[in-house]
């Protein structure tokens, strides 16, 4: 993908009201998760967002990207959150890897 089109996806999630939308849990057949987890997920994609872009931007090797894409993904706040919260944001997150060259499975 196009550096346009990465920059694009990455402005489209972060501004986008995908946890805070409660028709989207129940697309999912969820009922919303409470205000301070939607918080945790909402903090954690654009943090991650963010440096998911220095990343992609940066001169380093697709190696030493895929290490650091890796690092991000295993500081995120797991553990505060249930399998489904845990999914959501995985689902969330995968298109903005993706759309920087890596497959998210591999990765999650």
């Amino acid at each position: 993908m196009t550096d346009k089109i990465f920059d694009a996806l990455i402005k489209e999630t972060k501004t986008s009201d995908i946890y805070e939308n409660q028709t989207h849990w129940e697309a999912r057949g969820l009922n919303p998760s409470d205000k301070s987890v939607i918080q945790i997920l909402r903090k954690a994609t654009n943090s991650f967002h963010e440096e998911l872009e220095k990343i992609h931007h940066s001169n380093a090797s697709t190696e030493n990207k895929l290490i650091q894409i890796s690092n991000n993904v295993d500081s995120l706040p797991w553990d505060d959150l249930d399998s489904e919260e845990k999914d959501f944001m995985a689902e969330v997150l995968a298109p903005a890897i993706e759309a920087a060259g890596f497959n998210p499975w591999t990765i999650f």
